[in-house]
């Protein structure tokens, strides 16, 4: 059996990257969409917001941290 190429790798990564991305848009909107529905305080909507723009500036945590808090 061949190794793939690097190119190959890549190629999936970057694939795989514009997958992620697309799904991450695809929350949001959903999220966002429910909000009013939801009837959350202005405060609710400031966090979901700020947290949308953490996820979008790449911070994340695991799901071991998450079960933690």
């Amino acid at each position: 059996m061949q190794a793939p190429s690097l190119e190959a790798i890549h190629s999936e990564l970057k694939s795989l990257n514009d997958r992620l991305d697309f799904i991450e848009d695809l929350v949001e909107e959903v999220i966002l969409r429910q909000i009013p529905k939801a009837k959350a305080s202005r405060k609710e909507i400031a966090e979901i917001r700020k947290a949308i723009s953490e996820i979008k500036a790449g911070k994340r945590v695991t799901l071991e941290e998450l079960t933690r808090a």
